[in-house]
């Protein structure tokens, strides 16, 4: 798996971490190899011909909840006439990891479609499922 330098590039400005304090870019190359995924072609990360393909909202999703967690112990105070509001830096973080979560590609679910090529001399009546789901509907009342 091939991850370039402007992947690392575009996902530190995802995460507002523009250097390698915290992160550094072997951490986040390890990072989006893990979020490898289908390419435009529909070919899987383990298929021959394969485009490399990151879910590079996924990362920037994980790497905003662990920057939520290290900052979770922060609490509000007032002090000297002046309100500090800790509390709104976790909730901002948590926030940016929502918006790159709605982003990211859905993992879970590949469905193929496949044509019905003949459906019998009955028509679709003959199908294999059509009992099940008869039997299902049956069920619900």
């Amino acid at each position: 798996m091939t991850v370039t330098a402007s992947d690392v590039r575009r996902l530190r400005s995802m995460i507002n971490e523009p250097n390698d304090t915290i992160w550094t870019d072997d951490d986040l190359m390890q990072l989006i190899e893990t979020a490898a995924c289908m390419d435009k072609y529909g070919k899987a990360p383990d298929d021959y011909g394969w485009v490399p393909t990151y879910n590079l909202y996924q990362v920037a999703a994980e790497l905003w909840l662990e920057k939520a967690a290290k900052v979770s112990d922060e609490f509000d105070f007032s002090a000297d006439g002046g309100n500090f509001q800790r509390s709104q830096k976790q909730m901002m973080m948590l926030k940016q990891a929502s918006y790159f979560e709605s982003r990211s590609k859905a993992l879970g679910l590949h469905l193929k479609q496949y044509p019905v090529t003949s459906a019998g001399k009955l028509g679709w009546e003959d199908l294999e499922y059509k009992d099940d789901i008869e039997d299902y509907e049956a069920g619900l009342t």
